[in-house]
């Protein structure tokens, strides 16, 4: 069974990103296969897995794909794997309600039967962090928390944390130091760390990991540790191949529209061909059966998305001539008219008559799930669906459009209803995995 470890935290943005990363390029660079793993919805952090561990990363979330799809999942995607690295979600306990265990890190991390290594910050903090570790490990016993790693230490707080924490029954595997190069290198943005995609300072950041980070952290002993976990229960793997039904399948994939499981583009190339364009550098949609827009920053990029006529033209071509097209998130806002950022309007597409207004604090955030009511080309109506929405924006619409999803939880596009329909145009805020649903299988076959 592949030696595992699961990276958690007291809290989010404490530091589980920055050393799930260095652990799995430290491993990596010591000629391990790495396999790397998410826990929850996200496609950011994973962007930054695949970078680290040069293999795509896995979500594992119970509330979508349940226990069983999340332990056969691991088993899948860490088979032939010298070590798997776990990346937790919030805090170690959080969860989707808030009372029960549902969606926690906690939850996979015993499902997994896997050691938990905490991630410490210990900015403005010493001895306070013996309860904090002492009241992680009493909440839940059967969380096995057998070692932590500081994060933001100055010397003199390292020298008290080494000699304070080992009383709690943990080893302390890693001391990193308080660094402007790290905290520069890895910001934050309102829905994260800025996405790979956008990034063109890949050399800056393998320079900050391997100096400011992998080497005050213990990789030997921390391997030892997930050598010691669990024996999982063998799972039946089903591996048969989606039949291939000779659909091409257009992904727009740039640095506005990047937010795409690896398990999507792996299945659209099971079914046929996938050909990739650019709404940033492409002047006109290419020749296919079906197109996807993922979701991505379309407010970041909303200038050039603006410049690209070209490309906006020919969309909006394809969707009045019939073309199949899905879109999520960020893919539903540019569809619309226009994009408005502080008190500056950027047209769009125009398929969808509104304006998508850029807000401060998100609108709708967490896990949202519905059934299908009206005719779409994504499903047939009675389907229920169930994925996440984050987003920070909301669209004003200006005409009366066809909505096909009313939402038990969730916002959506307006009043608890999502995804709009236009002829075999479909766009919503709701993030679906293809482990859940198969929106572009449904799409091929209609084709």
């Amino acid at each position: 069974m592949v030696p595992r470890i699961v990276v958690s935290a007291f809290k989010g943005m404490s530091g589980k990103t920055l050393i799930s990363l260095a652990v799995m390029r430290g491993l990596r660079r010591r000629g391990l296969r790495v396999a790397p793993f998410k826990i929850g919805p996200d496609y950011i952090d994973p962007s930054y897995h695949r970078w680290a561990s040069q293999v795509p990363s896995r979500n594992l979330d119970v509330v979508l794909m349940g226990e069983e799809g999340v332990l056969r999942r691991f088993l899948r995607y860490s088979a032939g794997a010298d070590v798997a690295v776990v990346e937790g979600v919030l805090g170690l306990y959080d969860s989707v309600d808030g009372v029960s265990e549902l969606g926690s890190t906690a939850q996979v991390a015993k499902l997994l039967k896997a050691p938990v290594v905490l991630v410490l910050n210990a900015d403005r903090i010493n001895r306070t962090l013996r309860a904090v570790v002492r009241g992680l490990k009493a909440f839940d016993p059967a969380v096995k928390i057998p070692g932590v790693i500081f994060t933001n230490v100055t010397p003199r707080q390292a020298e008290k944390l080494v000699k304070a924490l080992p009383e709690e029954g943990v080893e302390v595997l890693g001391v990193v130091p308080k660094s402007r190069a790290v905290a520069e290198a890895f910001s934050y943005r309102h829905l994260g760390l800025v996405p790979m995609a956008e990034r063109s300072d890949a050399p800056t950041l393998e320079e900050v990991l391997d100096n400011y980070v992998e080497p005050y952290i213990d990789l030997e002993r921390l391997v030892e540790i997930a050598k010691s976990a669990e024996e999982l229960g063998a799972a039946d793997l089903p591996n048969d191949p989606p039949p291939r039904l000779g659909c091409r399948v257009g992904v727009v994939m740039d640095g506005a529209f990047n937010f795409y499981y690896p398990e999507l583009l792996e299945e659209a190339e099971a079914l046929g061909e996938v050909v990739y364009t650019s709404a940033v550098r492409d002047s006109a949609v290419p020749d296919v059966d079906v197109l996807i827009i993922g979701g991505g920053f379309p407010e970041v990029l909303a200038e050039r998305l603006e410049r690209n006529k070209a490309f906006r033209k020919s969309l909006l071509s394809y969707i009045e001539r019939g073309g199949r097209l899905y879109a999520e998130c960020g893919g539903l806002m540019y569809l619309t008219s226009s994009i408005v950022i502080d008190r500056s309007e950027y047209e769009m597409v125009g398929a969808i008559d509104g304006v998508t207004y850029m807000l401060e604090k998100p609108v709708g955030k967490g896990y949202v799930w519905g059934e299908v009511v009206g005719e779409t080309p994504i499903a047939p109506p009675g389907t229920r669906l169930k994925g996440h929405e984050f987003h920070y924006s909301k669209i004003a619409l200006r005409e009366k459009v066809r909505l096909a999803i009313r939402l038990e939880r969730g916002v959506g596009v307006v009043g608890g209803w999502d995804g709009v329909v236009k002829g075999n145009m479909h766009a919503q805020y709701m993030h679906i995995h293809p482990q859940t649903y198969s929106v572009i299988r449904q799409l091929c076959r209609s084709t």
